[in-house]
């Protein structure tokens, strides 16, 4: 009896926070990181301040809990999206299998973003803004989990150069490097209203990745042909 009270007051205390970080989440989509405060998240769940910090005793605290859910979230994706690409191009090389990963991954953050938009702005606040949003000890314990999700893509491209599909070339950099043009054409959606071909970020970051890969010594017709399996029958 007192282990079956003290899990449900277990499951009670997650299941609020987890409502504490889906109003925190929806706070930082309409209106940014800077209006978020724990005053305005206890409010939003029906909590007075002094309960909301029992399970997050400050805002830096309630940060970095949403950042690390967010990468769990988007690990997961990754990982699922990944995993169907690489079921879809069984009867290729190893090599052309590992180029048509890395070419979806635009296709996949474009999809993300929309699917997950306060997430996927979240993550992007958190490591394109150049100010510090979290104290070093909480990014430090959210390290791991944001290097499992690189990781994915790091190890796509150790395939493509163990396959010789790639010069070699320190995988971790060059994932760095591949997320910040994503980053940055997925930030360019607003150009559509100038002119929509400049706004179709799918596009753009299709034709970033594909630029680096080529950059990276993949032989253009091999990036041609990755392209090409993107959009054929499965």
């Amino acid at each position: 009896m007192i282990h079956e009270t003290s899990l449900r007051a277990s499951q009670r205390r997650l299941a609020r926070a987890d409502r504490v970080l889906d109003a925190a989440m929806r706070l930082l989509g309409q209106e940014g990181v800077e209006a978020l405060t724990l005053q305005r998240v206890a409010r939003e769940v029906g909590l007075v301040p002094a309960a909301l910090y029992r399970y997050f005793p400050s805002k830096d605290a309630l940060l970095a809990a949403l950042q690390r859910r967010t990468i769990s979230a988007l690990h997961a994706r990754l990982a699922a999206h990944l995993a169907a690409v690489d079921a879809s191009t069984t009867r290729r090389e190893p090599g052309a299998r590992a180029l048509v990963a890395l070419l979806s991954l635009p296709g996949f953050l474009s999809t993300t973003s929309r699917a997950l938009p306060e997430e996927m702005r979240l993550v992007m606040t958190l490591l394109g803004d150049p100010a510090p949003l979290l104290s070093d000890d909480a990014a430090a314990r959210a390290a791991p989990l944001l290097g499992a999700l690189l990781s994915e893509v790091g190890a796509l491209f150790d395939r493509a150069t163990s396959a010789g599909a790639l010069d070699a070339g320190d995988a971790r950099r060059r994932t760095i490097v591949l997320w910040a043009s994503l980053q940055g054409t997925l930030s360019l959606s607003k150009l559509g209203r100038l002119d929509p071909g400049l706004g179709d970020v799918d596009a753009l970051g299709l034709l970033a990745v594909a630029t680096l890969l080529r950059g990276w010594g993949a032989e253009p017709a091999a990036v041609a042909r990755a392209t090409r399996a993107l959009t054929a029958p499965r």
